[in-house]
């Protein structure tokens, strides 16, 4: 078993149950169940404007995501997701999705190496009061 890489995702709510049936189909046993269930807010009162995961993942799931990557100087550069991947992933788990869905995640989410609490940080957002960590 390869050793895992820590990720941190937020995706907006409009993505939640998008991102939450991925994760779930595509990866093994129940490691992708329970995911994007912390609700996140610019004010940190509900309701929900995004949504955050953060811990291990297989390193074949976080080659093809997107992935932000913040310098110590505070540069931001993205690195885009394997969109193709991602859409045969979810085919050969039986996800039918319209065209260009996967794409408009990919924008979407803000995935991170960082410590969640420094990317929420980076995108004005914050746990919502009495939300788990």
């Amino acid at each position: 078993m390869s050793e895992l890489i820590h990720r941190v995702l937020i995706v907006p709510a409009a993505f939640q149950a998008l991102a939450q049936g991925l994760c779930e189909a595509m990866a093994e046993g129940d490691a992708g169940k329970g995911m994007f269930t912390t609700g996140l807010s610019p004010n940190g009162e509900a309701p929900a404007t995004h949504y955050i995961s953060s811990g291990g993942m297989a390193p074949e799931f976080a080659d093809i995501l997107p992935l932000t990557t913040v310098d110590e100087e505070g540069n931001v550069s993205i690195r885009p997701g394997n969109v193709a991947v991602v859409e045969t992933m979810a085919a050969q788990a039986g996800i039918t999705l319209p065209a260009g869905t996967i794409a408009a995640l990919f924008y979407a989410i803000d995935v991170s190496e960082q410590d969640p609490f420094a990317a929420m940080a980076r995108l004005g957002i914050k746990l919502i009061d009495g939300e788990a960590s």
